[in-house]
């Protein structure tokens, strides 16, 4: 792949080495060495924890490799495919460790707040991530979607919309009116 690949020329390509690499140890292998760099990148990111990151990371690719002759690439793009199990990979991480740290620990146990961060200030940010959280869950499904597709996958309008079947000017305008009706739910001004 060259520079001067388009985006479209490029997506093509790894859709196509993905189908081969059910087969195919080479192309496996190039897909490996191609996307093992940017989830982690990605991974890394999103969890701010090297131990976390290298366990996703490990996850995701001993899934993909299990379910690679699952992937159907009239669905969408393989790179889309292999982030969704890259990010629920990470959200099965996060959710063992907060049961570790949840049954572990007696009941009265209070950890100490980080140091610049106040007992006063994680109560709100739980509290405001807690309303984030009923916010969305009151949207309709789509909407969901496309706000964790952009927020959280980190994806295009033109990758959502190529994902959805919508246009981009429909994922501008479903954004829009998420945010919108977000504010609402959480009592912001516009």
């Amino acid at each position: 792949m060259t520079k001067e690949t388009s985006t479209e020329e490029r997506r093509a390509h790894w859709n196509k080495m993905a189908v081969l690499a059910v087969t195919d140890e080479a192309a496996f292998v190039e897909l490996y060495n191609e996307f093992f760099p940017v989830v982690y990148k990605f991974l890394l990111s999103k969890s701010r924890s090297a131990e976390m990151a290298d366990e996703a990371v490990s996850r995701t690719f001993l899934n993909m490799y299990a379910h690679l002759s699952e992937y159907d690439e009239s669905r969408g793009a393989f790179s889309t495919w292999l982030y969704r199990i890259a990010v629920n990979e990470l959200r099965m991480i996060f959710r063992e460790k907060e049961r570790s740290l949840s049954t572990d620990w007696d009941e009265n146990f209070d950890p100490p707040a980080p140091e610049q961060e106040s007992p006063e200030a994680r109560f709100l940010k739980r509290e405001r991530d807690e309303a984030l959280h009923e916010a969305l869950k009151k949207l309709p499904e789509r909407e969901q979607k496309i706000l964790t597709m952009t927020y959280w996958l980190e994806m295009s309008a033109g990758e959502i919309a190529e994902e959805l079947g919508m246009t981009t000017e429909a994922v501008w305008a479903s954004l829009s009116r998420s945010r919108k009706t977000l504010k609402k739910y959480l009592g912001e001004k516009e």
